[in-house]
């Protein structure tokens, strides 16, 4: 019998370990993992502090809840594309509220898509479904218009600004930053979807169930693995029988070792992927300057300690609209308390970052979170605060 072609996935964030995850259930491959990091799962886990298991970059949240993609992916059956992991526990639990906002220090609670509609004008409530029925699958050609321009000729300033701190919220950006067709079918993919989720035990079981089950399959995912280069397969001996000649160095040691593989999935950014790549791989000029060009997102996150005086008794996310920088909160632990210690609670934030000088993007939060939070400075005590960027 042949052996099975080798495939190296480089990186072990969410997307790398459901790639190898899925490839590995077919049972036609010989899987490795490799991790630059002392952890898996990227941004997609979490990290233990004192009782509090604070994210390292996701917020502990499922978007468009049980009816989304991710959900099908992580949860559906086998027969259907899914990974079944519900086998090994992987479970996600309804936020309590579909949406919230705070406006003028006054908190709003949606039980459904149709729950937020009150909140604003008539107009918007007419002009709803004419987004939801746009044709927006595919980009509008070469478009010049970004999304709050489109927008802003259909609905009122505060509808705008409520959706808008949702996308600030959910993927680091504003709506002035996107094309108007982008904006179109993130909306729709929203208000037609189910609330958000919270994964049981947080982003951490998720990467648990991928890795028990990468496991069962026979997949190690190797921590602590930096990938130096991508060479032809012909240029050693020990890899002439593959593809590729990937350079792998352990953390710690001064050499590495030569590992062939006849398939990479890269995980890891398309400027690292670049970087390692030898010149013997030809890679067009348009792809390099799309690479060069292309702006990274950024995105801060604070976490709080509360206490379970807090007026606000929900898990649903909550958009704090019209601010400078902060997109809204979250307050998962009334979806899973064990997330925090008994007794207490876990808030999460988020922001945009259009500015690279990040202390100073860190305190301009601060100030958006206190000022339109009326209860923060009673109930709250700030445990930390992270920033990211795109690789």
């Amino acid at each position: 019998m042949a052996d099975k072609p080798k495939v190296v996935v480089i990186g072990a964030g969410i997307g790398g370990l459901t790639s190898a995850a899925l490839m590995a259930q077919s049972g036609k491959m010989d899987i490795s993992v490799y991790e630059r990091m002392s952890f898996a799962g990227g941004r997609f886990t979490q990290h233990d502090h004192d009782g509090y298991q604070i994210p390292t970059g996701a917020v502990h949240m499922i978007p468009h809840g049980n009816k989304g993609p991710f959900a099908d992916l992580i949860l559906g059956k086998q027969n259907k594309g899914g990974l079944d992991l519900g086998r090994y526990g992987v479970e996600f639990l309804p936020t309590t509220k579909f949406a919230c906002q705070i406006r003028d220090g006054r908190l709003y609670r949606a039980n459904s898509v149709y729950g937020i509609l009150p909140w604003f004008s008539a107009k918007d409530t007419l002009n709803l479904p004419g987004l939801l029925m746009k044709g927006a699958k595919r980009p509008w050609g070469n478009e010049t218009e970004d999304g709050r321009t489109w927008l802003s000729r259909r609905f009122s300033d505060e509808f705008i600004d409520f959706l808008d701190a949702f996308s600030n919220f959910a993927i680091s950006l504003r709506f002035d930053q996107m094309p108007a067709s982008t904006v179109v079918r993130m909306l729709q993919n929203s208000f037609w979807s189910d609330r958000p989720h919270v994964p049981k035990g947080g982003c951490k079981g998720v990467v648990d169930g991928l890795r028990a089950d990468l496991r069962k399959n026979g997949v190690r995912v190797k921590l602590s693995h930096e990938i130096t280069e991508i060479l032809p397969g012909d240029a050693e001996e020990s890899t002439k029988g593959n593809r590729f000649c990937i350079g792998v160095r352990r953390r710690g040691r001064d050499e590495g070792v030569w590992v062939g593989a006849d398939s990479i999935i890269h995980n890891g950014g398309h400027p690292n992927l670049l970087n390692t790549l030898s010149g013997d791989f030809e890679v067009a000029d348009g792809i390099r300057e799309q690479v060069r060009d292309t702006q990274a997102v950024g995105g801060i996150g604070f976490a709080f300690a509360l206490d379970d005086e807090i007026p606000h008794r929900g898990s649903g996310v909550t958009m704090l609209p019209g601010l400078s920088r902060v997109g809204g909160y979250v307050i998962p632990t009334f979806s899973d308390p064990s997330l925090a210690p008994e007794g207490k609670h876990l808030m999460i934030t988020h922001q945009y970052v259009p500015d690279p000088t990040v202390k100073s993007e860190i305190s301009k939060g601060r100030e958006d979170l206190y000022e339109s939070i009326p209860w923060l400075s009673d109930h709250a005590e700030e445990i930390c605060v992270h920033s990211y960027h795109r690789n």
